[in-house]
């Protein structure tokens, strides 16, 4: 289910974008790698926070990097020529689904984004 919709969340991203990006849909990649890397980061920043609390990590940005780094090749070799593919599979959305699956790509790159914030009032409420 969740690789589904990171599939559909590739293909409305890169369906909005096409002109501008054509069927390379750079922009559906940054978008999904994105959200994809905020869910795994503020996983693990709250994990560190909460568990490992004491803990001080010097190079803490390279992980970051390498985590965002990772999951973009990942997604560039994952969704290397799909547009087309996705683009059959989903074409013949009802209205009404695509309206609230559109909505759905959306809160979910809003809720990606604020993860952080979330994670700091969740941890300094516990503490």
């Amino acid at each position: 289910m969740i690789k589904n919709f990171f599939d559909y969340h590739y293909y409305r991203i890169a369906k909005f974008y096409y002109k501008r990006d054509g069927s390379d849909a750079t922009t559906a990649l940054i978008s999904v790698s994105s959200v994809q890397g905020w869910i795994i980061v503020n996983i693990l920043l709250f994990i560190k926070e909460f568990f490992f609390e004491t803990e001080k990590f010097k190079y803490g940005w390279i992980f970051f990097i390498l985590i965002m780094v990772g999951i973009i090749f990942y997604n560039k070799n994952r969704y290397k020529d799909k547009y087309l593919q996705f683009r059959d599979k989903w074409i013949n959305e009802k209205k009404r689904e695509k309206a609230i699956n559109g909505i759905l790509v959306i809160l979910t790159i809003i809720f990606a984004w604020s993860l952080i914030f979330i994670n700091m009032i969740i941890l300094n409420s516990v503490k």
